[in-house]
Parts: structure tokens; sequence; C-alpha cells
């Protein structure tokens, strides 16, 4: 990257980060961090290429209570089932032979469900699921991983 490009790459990373962290104060969410992918095109223009604010790409709290893939990514390390990506990288074990994850219990599938839905609900303002208000997903998702 050019010196342009990485001022531009900055910039707009400081933008994302405040619109996401503002809107979730809004909504009653804590923004603790998040990641910003981008590309270059091939006239070298600087692209945001993922999607900030979701809850796989942000940190998003409710009441001390993570409300995204965080929850899951615990649950596979407490459980000794994590897929040892780094390892199987480091040792060029081609994707397709790696592992597949362990199937998550039904209960983390329900909990899950609702606190993504209710995340979207909140975010959005928008009610398309009818799911639980984030305070009863969180109360759930606490419920279930103290356990």
């Amino acid at each position: 990257m050019n010196d342009e490009q990485f001022a531009a790459l900055r910039d707009i990373t400081f933008k994302v980060n405040a619109v996401l962290t503002g809107h979730a104060a809004k909504v009653g969410l804590r923004h603790c961090d998040g990641k910003a992918e981008y590309l270059v095109t091939s006239d070298q223009q600087l692209v945001l290429s993922d999607s900030p604010g979701t809850p796989d790409e942000s940190r998003l709290m409710f009441a001390g209570v993570h409300c995204g893939k965080q929850i899951l990514r615990d649950w596979y390390v407490n459980t000794g089932n994590e897929v040892p990506v780094g390892r199987l990288i480091a040792d060029g074990v081609p994707r397709d032979r790696w592992p597949r994850p362990v199937s998550l219990p039904p209960e983390y599938v329900a909990v899950m469900t609702d606190l993504y839905q209710s995340l979207s609900e909140t975010w959005t303002g928008e009610r398309r699921w009818s799911a639980p208000d984030l305070e009863a997903a969180t109360r759930a998702v606490t419920d279930l991983v103290g356990r």
C-alpha cells in the first residue's frame, strides 16, 4: 500500500468504528471492537469489502454478555472441541483434510438462534422473528454457559 491508500484505510476504519460505536450505544449495546476488511481493486482503489457491525465481525456486548460468536468460540475451547486451525496452517495441512468441527449441542443452537435474532431486531429496530428481547436472550446465554 502506498501512503495515500494507507491514510484512506485509516480514515475509513475510524469512520466505520465511530458509526458502529455510536449506533451500538444508541440501541443499548457496547461495541468493544471489530474488524474491517478491505480489498484493492485492479485500478488500485481501496474498497471496504466485509460486513462490519455483524456479530461475527464485531464484538458487541449487552449488560456484560457477549452477543455473537465469542460464545461459540468459548464453548469449543472450553470443551476441548476447538479445531487447531493455527497448527494446521503451520503444518501445511490442506483445508480439505482439516477435521470437521463438532456440532453444537441443541440447546446452544436454540439459545444462539434467539440471541442472533434478538440482536438483529435490536440493531435494526425491525421485528422480523418476534425474538425475545435482548435482556431475555442474554439471560438465556448466561444461564446456558453458567451450567
